[in-house]
């Protein structure tokens, strides 16, 4: 049987591009990432709602054959639904600080915040840093920091302030269900909202064949943090996914 392929889901802000180190340290396992609508390449489109990220994702699952779901953060939201929708075509899922398909716990003062910053349209370099940094346990490496940065920037406001009021609040669970594939779920040890303990109330519970796993020293923004750690897990699950 030949090997899945990874098909990797970007967070709310960045795009395609965040996984790179990632996929880089996976080697010659066989990869595609996307830009969801709304980011990256596909900036002019889309509103942050979790079917049209869905309808946009399904395609090249299908086309892919057999795959494994990397969903990180928003893209958690969108693998778990489609691996839900897709049956037999999904191998696995890995989850990285992984929106779950309850409404997003997002603490409201901050959503608020984050909506303002696009009120204008666009968002500025110091708002759109100070959303890069509180996201992480440390700094990041100045080349990066400004690579999410400008991904930050680019993203279409209609997608971003879309995911915040409507997408992050759909609640998806009783037509997600229980999903019958292997699942890692990662969390950061410093995230808020999204760590261990919401990845354990909101994720796991969907998938009976899923196990957590904590990465050290990272918070939510965990491909840029701790791209060893996330593809030594991610090269492990595969390994399962394979042999299940």
């Amino acid at each position: 049987m030949s090997r899945p392929t990874l098909i990797f889901l970007h967070a709310l802000g960045m795009r395609a591009r965040s996984w790179r180190l990632v996929r880089e340290r996976l080697g010659d396992v066989p990869s595609i990432a996307l830009d969801l609508p709304g980011f990256g390449s596909a900036a002019d489109r889309g509103g942050g709602d979790v079917a049209g990220m869905v309808a946009a994702v399904r395609p090249v699952v299908a086309d892919a054959g057999r795959c494994v779901l990397v969903g990180h953060s928003m893209g958690g939201k969108i693998a778990t639904i489609v691996a839900a929708q897709e049956g037999p075509a999904v191998a696995g899922v890995v989850l990285v600080a992984a929106s779950p398909p309850a409404p997003e716990p997002i603490d409201e003062a901050r959503r608020a915040r984050m909506i303002e910053w696009f009120a204008d349209g666009s968002i500025s370099q110091e708002d759109a840093a100070a959303f890069v940094d509180a996201n992480c346990a440390a700094p990041l490496p100045p080349v990066l920091r400004e690579q999410a940065v400008a991904d930050v920037r680019h993203a279409r406001a209609a997608a971003w302030t879309g995911w915040l009021e409507h997408g992050s609040r759909e609640d998806w669970r009783e037509r997600v269900g229980r999903i019958g594939v292997p699942a890692l779920i990662v969390a950061g040890a410093e995230d808020g909202d999204l760590g261990e303990a919401a990845q354990r109330r909101l994720n796991l519970p969907h998938y009976p064949d899923g196990r957590v796993e904590v990465v050290a020293d990272a918070a939510h923004l965990i491909p840029y943090e701790q791209p060893d750690r996330l593809a030594a897990l991610i090269a492990d699950h595969v390994r399962r996914a394979d042999q299940a």
